[in-house]
């Protein structure tokens, strides 16, 4: 007999677990926004091209730690994510984890700069250059590796752990050569295109810490807009609705951005 409650009461609990599922399902919303370069326009300096000059000296190589738009201000690469010490619902639709991603070493650099990664989706890293190059992955949370990659022919790996920000890669043999991976849990992460602009869709609604980075920055520490955040360890805690919640242009004063080493 108590054998048969208790089934029943498991039973009940696996459908009160199934409806808050489809209740919280139904509330998404989005996020989206501009970073913009608030100072003087910060040009590119050339990269010192000291190997295989050759092949690699031929692409007038500029740094790319700070990429500004000259026509808009736009600040590219800044990364976004959520961040969450509990486990993040995940949209219907965003479940099922993405094809390969690919890293190339491209004209003596890497290509992508940011690369956004899903725990347990693939990385594929790919040599397009004549000469050869190897990725170096400084991972905290997951194994560290160093390979060579073989012209056109792709190494596979992937990553089971969340990393709390982006690491990152490395080629050893070009020593100017320098990409960013961000690994999260759930697929609640964003890249500013060439216009600094984001976008983050199918968000679940509630109130949630968004952390927000740039490679040369670090933690940015506050953005002007509509209204003035002061961010704590690159966090800002946002309310996201079903409605989309649009920031605008959020301006980072050029001073947060040191000079390159």
């Amino acid at each position: 007999m108590c054998r048969r409650i208790l089934g029943v009461v498991y039973f009940l609990s696996l459908i009160g677990l199934s409806q808050a599922d489809t209740v919280s399902a139904e509330e998404w919303g989005s996020l989206k926004g501009r970073i913009v370069f608030d100072g003087k326009f910060p040009k590119a300096l050339p990269l010192e091209i000291t190997r295989d000059e050759e092949v690699c000296g031929q692409h007038n190589l500029v740094d790319e730690s700070l990429i500004v738009n000259g026509t808009n201000m736009g600040v590219q690469n800044v990364v976004i994510w959520l961040s969450s010490k509990t486990k993040v619902p995940i949209h219907p639709s965003l479940v099922e984890l993405p094809g390969p991603t690919q890293l190339d070493n491209k004209i003596c650099r890497f290509v992508p700069r940011i690369v956004k990664l899903r725990t347990g989706q693939i990385l594929q890293s790919r040599n397009s250059d004549s000469v050869a190059h190897n990725v170096a992955v400084y991972a905290r949370r997951n194994q560290p590796f160093s390979v060579v990659i073989p012209e056109d022919k792709p190494v596979e790996k992937d990553f089971d752990r969340e990393e709390l920000l982006p690491i990152r890669v490395d080629c050893s043999i070009h020593s100017w050569m320098r990409a960013y991976l961000v690994i999260t849990e759930h697929p609640y992460s964003a890249v500013t295109d060439k216009d600094g602009r984001f976008e983050i869709k199918n968000i679940p609604t509630g109130e949630w810490d968004f952390r927000i980075w740039q490679e040369r920055s670090g933690y940015l520490k506050q953005l002007s807009g509509a209204e003035v955040f002061q961010l704590t360890r690159g966090t800002v805690r946002l309310k996201i609705g079903t409605a989309e919640t649009d920031l605008g242009d959020l301006k980072v004063n050029g001073s947060e951005f040191a000079e390159p080493d």
